[in-house]
């Protein structure tokens, strides 16, 4: 299958998103611009899927649980996972494992997470864009256990990405998709490039999306995509639409 997605999207939870990016807003929006699929993917906290998941339920977009965690390295490492509760079990471990410092919304936002309903339901006090202990590798060995794989995020950018922190692509953790940020990758990669928009306010929401070969459109369709690598891409592209 061909579809439509746009994986990295932020919600009111991530403090630098706008407050009007609620959950039902998200995915309204992500069906009025023809998407099939979308993947919210806040730092290091999973509280807005429950609620996403309920409204692609009701507008028929396919919602991927996920998460943008910030390793110890400081480089953001987005995690996609089939189920809800595998990611909400990550962002409990994440919180674990988090430098507790106090949100001050005046300077960094707020942090809203929202019921299934698009009301407010709270807000998380401790800031969530902060760095946590696990690094790159333990990151990617942590989402493998609880079913799911890590995408190093926006690696084309500069700040939070791993070439520019790194400065050389790491032979460990396996990382079959990379994520570049609005633009067509060097093809010298090797890898699946998922092209994302990073989205913090609703009109920054891919137009259509990019296009992704799976076997299913489903979070575990995804996901299998996603792990297969160009590998997955080449198959399909080889056997037709």
């Amino acid at each position: 299958m061909r579809i439509r997605v746009d994986l990295h999207i932020h919600s009111c939870l991530s403090p630098c998103a706008e407050e009007d990016m609620t959950p039902w807003n998200i995915v309204g929006m992500a069906k009025l611009k023809g998407l099939d699929a979308i993947a919210i993917c806040d730092h290091n906290a999973a509280l807005n899927l429950p609620a996403a998941i309920k409204a692609g339920q009701e507008y028929g977009v396919c919602v991927v649980p996920g998460l943008e965690v910030t390793s110890q390295e400081d480089i953001h490492l987005l995690c996609y996972f089939p189920q809800v509760e595998q990611a909400l079990e990550m962002g409990e471990l994440l919180e674990k494992k988090q430098t507790k410092i106090k949100n001050k919304p005046s300077v960094f936002g707020t942090q809203r997470w929202m019921d299934e309903n698009d009301e407010v339901a709270g807000e998380v006090e401790r800031l969530l864009i902060t760095a946590c202990s696990l690094d790159i590798r333990e990151v990617a060995q942590t989402a493998r256990q609880l079913g799911g794989i890590m995408v190093p995020a926006h690696i084309n950018k500069g700040a939070n990405s791993l070439l520019p922190i790194l400065g050389f692509w790491p032979e460990e953790p396996p990382m079959p998709t990379v994520e570049i940020y609005r633009m067509r990758p060097h093809s010298a990669l090797g890898k699946l490039c998922l092209i994302s928009s990073d989205a913090h306010q609703l009109m920054d929401i891919l137009e259509e999306g990019h296009i992704l070969h799976c076997e299913s459109l489903s979070p575990q369709g995804i996901v299998d995509a996603l792990m297969a690598g160009e590998g997955l891409q080449e198959r399909l592209e080889r056997s037709g639409p």
